[in-house]
């Protein structure tokens, strides 16, 4: 029996190992209120691209994790996401909610 998992939190960084082109990590940018309300079925978040750092409107460089493409909003069923293996600086919390809100047009 596996130990209970921790909640999925707005700005962590999961690894989804289940994916056609190999593993993913996903930085989460849903609100904790959505996580606790859908969080056992699914969460919003971007791609993390782990080859590079790159710096642009809708890249945000995550240390240990790659750049998360801000514009790759994607719903992902929170069972695929594995570990939990970087979180996005707090102080960058703020900046990215803002930059998705811009793209989903809030």
């Amino acid at each position: 029996m596996s130990a209970p998992r921790s909640p999925i939190r707005y700005g962590q960084v999961w690894v989804s190992r289940d994916e056609v082109m190999g593993p993913l990590n996903y930085l989460v940018v849903s609100s904790d209120t959505y996580n606790a309300a859908f969080g056992d079925r699914r969460v919003i978040a971007v791609e993390v691209d782990s080859r590079a750092i790159y710096e642009g409107t809708y890249r945000e460089p995550i240390v240990d994790a790659g750049t998360a493409m801000l514009d790759r909003l994607v719903w992902v069923a929170s069972s695929v996401l594995e570990e939990q293996v970087a979180e996005l600086h707090p102080a960058r919390h703020a900046a990215v909610a803002s930059q998705i809100r811009e793209l989903i047009g809030n």
